[in-house]
């Protein structure tokens, strides 16, 4: 039975793309970060041609693991003192985490493109845990109205990964608004690149970005600040590059990251929020 072709690589299914490839690349290693063995079901040569110069960037795609590592074990561990829990994941791309993790009641929204590509590769009826996947962006008017179908007081997990530094500061307020508006007892897992690490750090991805037809926001203000003041308080946060430091993708010295580097390590992290 032939594959599916693959969509139409708008700019939210490059950046999917190219998070997954590097996923799958990573499952390959002898010893791998995340270690994300359904990625390369995504994958095939034309969509890897298309993103090879944004592979080749090093620094960029061993914290985009690392990212997506951390993230792994946060849930992990939610997801072990609470098995039945619901995880919904905001611009969820090729997210795999409803077929790997230790339990969850999980929820996908992305694009219509992208969800309907994902589920001809990796169909809903092949994961072990309960899962719905919702054709709709995270920018997309009908947001709030597909958060309202699955509005709840319980301790709900909301994941936003590799988003939050394609958006402008009013959509991720609204954004984090609807969330905190629909899900009142939400608990918040997010990565965050401050201004600063972004103008000093990314450039050569953003240039790659560019030449795809994406880019980074040009905010200037931080997205904690952000999201607490749509009502949440930040309980937990770890840095990315330090973690791939700790997995020895990335390879600076632990005092130098405490001392003339510290922007780098701290400037890009995974966060944890609660409602206040």
């Amino acid at each position: 039975m032939s594959q599916p072709s693959t969509p139409a690589l708008g700019p939210a299914a490059r950046t999917a793309f190219y998070c997954c490839a590097l996923r799958a690349a990573d499952a390959q290693r002898v010893a791998p970060v995340c270690g994300d063995t359904f990625a390369a079901r995504f994958l095939d040569e034309d969509v890897l041609e298309k993103m090879r110069p944004m592979l080749q960037i090093q620094g960029p795609s061993a914290s985009n693991v690392a990212r997506h590592r951390l993230i792994d074990d946060w849930l992990r561990a939610a997801l072990t003192a609470d098995p039945e829990r619901r995880v919904i994941v905001l611009g969820a791309g090729f997210d795999t985490r409803a077929f790997r993790m230790p339990g969850g009641r999980w929820w996908e929204l992305d694009s219509p493109e992208v969800i309907a590509f994902k589920n001809a590769r990796l169909p809903v009826a092949e994961a072990p845990r309960s899962l719905v996947r919702v054709p709709c962006g995270v920018t997309d008017d009908q947001l709030a109205g597909q958060l309202t179908s699955l509005a709840g007081d319980d301790v709900v997990t909301v994941v936003l990964e590799g988003v939050s530094m394609y958006l402008t500061s009013a959509v991720l307020e609204r954004l984090v608004t609807v969330v905190r508006t629909t899900l009142p007892n939400a608990h918040l897992i997010c990565d965050l690149m401050t201004p600063a690490f972004r103008a000093r750090y990314s450039a050569t991805l953003r240039r790659e970005l560019e030449k795809q037809g994406t880019e980074f926001s040009k905010e200037t203000e931080d997205p904690r600040i952000i999201i607490e003041r749509a009502g949440y308080r930040a309980t937990r946060h770890e840095s990315i590059v330090g973690r791939a430091r700790q997995a020895g993708t990335v390879r600076v010295p632990g005092w130098l990251l405490a001392t003339f580097l510290r922007g780098l390590r701290d400037g890009y992290q995974v966060w944890a929020f609660e409602p206040r």
